[in-house]
């Protein structure tokens, strides 16, 4: 005897809960499935070029050098205490002395005293030359020869001056006349050097040292310096 709880062949089956099975595909292509990425996509960058990188890190090593070297180079110096040397005019003499017509002639020999007050650095003196002005205006110039000069040494440096028949304004003549008429005539010395501070075999960089001596006053007939030493600035 058939069971009639069966489903009969060829007939569909329905769904329990009421509902028909799926229609069939309309296609028969099958399509792959594709799993989006979670992250999106970048073109990789392009190559860089070495050579900016390259000067960039060779300034950044050039710049700390310097740095460390000038840092040394201030502690040597602080430690050192550099001074600048002491000038000052032992005595001056005036010969053959004559201002007219608007030109000058005379001869001054000058002496002075230099002195290092380093205690562990030495000067050395090269390029020296002096002039002898009449208030601003300049009347002659000589040259010193260089030389090189001790810790603690104290040096006497001659200069000699002449002036053969140079013009000058008129009003400069009357003014060395009239000072002389008054028994005592003024011109002020000037130094100009180039020097250098030296300890051991290491030699700073030079500087130029300018002296000035002001209002020297030499007797209008003898022609020698009144008032001893005559102290000079220097910068």
């Amino acid at each position: 005897m058939q069971d009639s709880s069966r489903p009969v062949t060829g007939y569909p089956v329905h769904n329990v809960n009421g509902c028909g099975p799926p229609p069939p595909a309309t296609s028969t292509t099958a399509y792959p499935y594709v799993n989006p990425s979670p992250y999106p996509y970048y073109p990789a960058p392009p190559p860089q070029n070495p050579r900016p990188t390259f000067f960039r890190r060779l300034f950044v090593a050039f710049a700390v050098l310097l740095i460390i070297f000038g840092t040394i180079l201030l502690i040597f110096w602080l430690v050192l205490r550099p001074h600048l040397p002491d000038f000052s005019i032992q005595s001056i003499f005036l010969s053959n002395f004559n201002a007219s017509n608007q030109h000058v002639n005379g001869t001054w020999n000058a002496q002075f005293q230099v002195s290092n007050p380093n205690k562990k650095l030495s000067i050395y003196y090269g390029d020296i030359v002096s002039s002898v002005f009449h208030k601003d205006d300049f009347l002659t110039e000589t040259r010193i020869g260089p030389f090189v000069q001790g810790t603690r040494v104290v040096n006497s440096v001659e200069a000699s001056y002449s002036v053969v028949n140079s013009f000058v304004e008129g009003k400069v003549v009357d003014a060395m006349n009239g000072e002389r008429s008054r028994g005592e005539i003024k011109f002020n010395i000037k130094v100009v050097a180039d020097v250098a501070f030296r300890y051991g075999g290491w030699r700073g960089r030079r500087r130029i040292l300018r002296v000035r001596c002001d209002d020297v006053a030499l007797t209008g007939s003898s022609g020698k310096m009144t008032g001893g030493f005559k102290k000079c600035s220097v910068d």
